[in-house]
């Protein structure tokens, strides 16, 4: 034995048994044995609809083609947050520039239909495609939602030449 084991405490012996039972917690804690598993299994998401939500681009004014893919009916949204949930994911499908950055910052106004409740998420994102996602928590029933995107280039500061556009489109939670 090292030194580093002599006046700890408590005989060699003991501090094996005790190196055992800590192990045997950590054991049933990690395999689940007698304790709740707090990783959920995953679910696949339903691909409700398609949009297409275009806007004009920072760098050149030409159109971004942007679809966004609306999901529904999930149970584990990537926010974290207890589902059901929508989730709108969007992408403009290019490949990353080596060079520049967009700034997006986009908000979704949605409205439960059948409940009458209302809400807003607003998402800021920074990457060299358009892409963002936005999770919704309206509840049941059927949700209108407008997306609102201000689209600029990382130039020294975020949002430089920004550009707006919006678009709306409807799904069922």
């Amino acid at each position: 034995m090292g030194s580093w084991c002599r006046g700890r405490g408590g005989s060699s012996k003991a501090r094996r048994r005790a190196a055992v039972g800590a192990l045997a917690v950590l054991t049933a804690a990690t395999t689940g044995a007698g304790v709740a598993a707090a990783i959920p299994e995953y679910s696949d998401p339903n691909l409700a609809t398609t949009l297409r939500c275009d806007s004009p681009d920072p760098w050149s004014g030409q159109p971004i083609p942007i679809r966004v893919d609306v999901y529904n009916q999930i149970a584990f949204p990537a926010d974290g947050l207890p589902g059901p949930a929508i989730s709108l994911i969007a992408s403009d499908g290019a490949t990353p520039s080596p060079v520049f950055e967009y700034t997006i910052s986009t908000r979704v106004d949605w409205r439960n239909l059948d409940t009458g409740r209302t809400g807003s998420v607003t998402v800021p994102t920074r990457a060299r495609t358009v892409t963002w996602q936005v999770d919704l928590h309206p509840g049941g029933g059927r949700v209108a939602f407008t997306i609102h995107q201000k689209i600029g280039v990382m130039a020294f500061v975020p949002m430089v030449n920004a550009r707006y556009s919006s678009c709306a489109g409807h799904t069922t939670a």
